[in-house]
């Protein structure tokens, strides 16, 4: 971030964490909308770190798609008011809960209702992206984890968006679009089974968000935006920067493999057999162009191995991705399993 308005960007950050809190806190559909709009407010002057004309451009394309979401679920929610005589999660009324439904996916920016994620994101500051596709959606995630009618709609949001964000990928040479369309596609992944087992999609969105990390990290030290800049000789570990893509890509024993992994046993014990083909066909797709960028990062790779330069402040994230399916699998497997028979038991 920029030094010299650290002291308001850090009064900013606060404010988003503070709304976000408020939503995860509450059970309470009004107060989870204001929630919602502390956070908006605390994150539209983040967008603008840099003060250039394309940064207050995406700033106010954000504004007017949060707050037309954001419209759409408070008259959801006062409809739903009108009938139950509830603010809380009970959902009689079918078109009351795909109102909610919509609202929240075009807040996430689910598939069919991304459009306005990839022009927001193509030339936005790296930090600001990183809490756009991971602290952003935590609490719309949450909030739709508490719907319980209309299962079809969202399983059909999951597929939608885990096949666009994966085909969409394919022909992008930006950095940043293409780690957009891939938190599209994981995004339909953490949607399928939010319904199913809300803890699941918890553990593979924090997973998520310790893989982005060093990524992103990595990846904005670079000296461009484009594909063909990670084949460019620098001073980074290669070898982090592939394990942490092919890990986004879910191959094993890496960590995204025991995140989907737990999805798709999730889902394949409530018989939804369709459902996992069409994600798993997604991850195909998608395992494409995560290969094209390790291609391109292990290319002129022997200057950088042999380099005396190395960073290691990654070390602790490089084990834990490349050891989770050996030491965290078991572990979150116990936690999900027994965990609420523990803290329930009379």
């Amino acid at each position: 971030m920029n030094n010299k308005f650290f002291p308001s960007n850090f009064l900013f950050i606060m404010i988003m964490i503070l709304g976000t809190l408020l939503t995860l806190s509450s059970s309470h559909w009004l107060t989870m909308w204001m929630g919602l709009e502390l956070n908006l407010m605390g994150f539209l002057p983040l967008m603008n770190i840099k003060g250039k004309t394309l940064e207050a451009e995406s700033s106010m394309k954000y504004f007017i798609i949060q707050s037309l979401s954001s419209s759409v679920l408070i008259m959801a929610s006062v409809i739903m008011y009108s009938t139950t005589l509830s603010w809380y999660s009970v959902f009689s009324d079918t078109f009351t809960s795909m109102l909610i439904i919509l609202s929240l996916t075009l807040k996430l920016g689910g598939a069919p209702l991304h459009f306005w994620l990839p022009s927001i994101t193509k030339k936005m500051a790296w930090m600001t992206l990183f809490l756009l596709l991971t602290w952003q959606k935590l609490a719309p995630l949450l909030m739709m984890s508490l719907i319980n009618s209309n299962l079809w709609t969202i399983m059909l949001i999951s597929i939608m968006s885990t096949i666009v964000g994966s085909i969409m990928a394919l022909n992008q040479t930006n950095i940043q679009l293409i780690i957009t369309y891939s938190s599209i596609s994981h995004l339909g992944w953490m949607i399928s089974s939010i319904t199913l087992n809300s803890s699941i999609s918890l553990i593979y969105f924090f997973n998520y968000i310790i893989i982005s990390i060093p990524l992103l990290n990595t990846l904005s030290q670079s000296s461009g935006d484009h594909l063909f800049t990670l084949s460019q000789k620098n001073y980074s570990n290669n070898l982090m920067i592939v394990s942490l893509i092919l890990s986004l890509a879910g191959l094993p024993p890496l960590l995204g493999f025991m995140s989907k992994f737990m999805v798709l046993l999730s889902l394949m014990q409530n018989n939804m057999i369709i459902l996992t083909m069409t994600l798993f066909l997604g991850t195909l797709i998608s395992l494409y162009f995560y290969l094209n960028m390790s291609l391109m990062t292990v290319i002129k790779s022997y200057m950088t191995f042999n380099s005396k330069k190395m960073k290691k402040k990654y070390n602790i994230i490089l084990s834990i991705n490349i050891l989770s399916s050996l030491i965290l699998f078991p572990l979150a497997t116990l936690i999900i399993k027994y965990a609420m028979n523990i803290l329930y038991k009379p």
